[in-house]
């Protein structure tokens, strides 16, 4: 099973990897939920949980 919540390439380890697009339209469909990776050291695609940003933070 992989981990959502890590920030490292669930099948390496490695802490190099970059968001990259939907490839499918069940990628799209989960878009607003799951945001897509893949890894630069070992180039698997694997997916982490968006976070909403900092509650009670405010502009001013």
């Amino acid at each position: 099973m992989l981990r959502l919540f890590s920030t490292r390439c669930p099948y390496c380890r490695s802490i190099e990897f970059r968001s990259v697009g939907a490839r499918n339209a069940i990628e799209q469909a989960v878009l607003w939920l799951l945001q897509p990776y893949r890894c630069a050291l070992c180039g698997h695609h694997f997916f982490l949980l968006r976070w909403p940003g900092r509650l009670g933070e405010s502009g001013a």
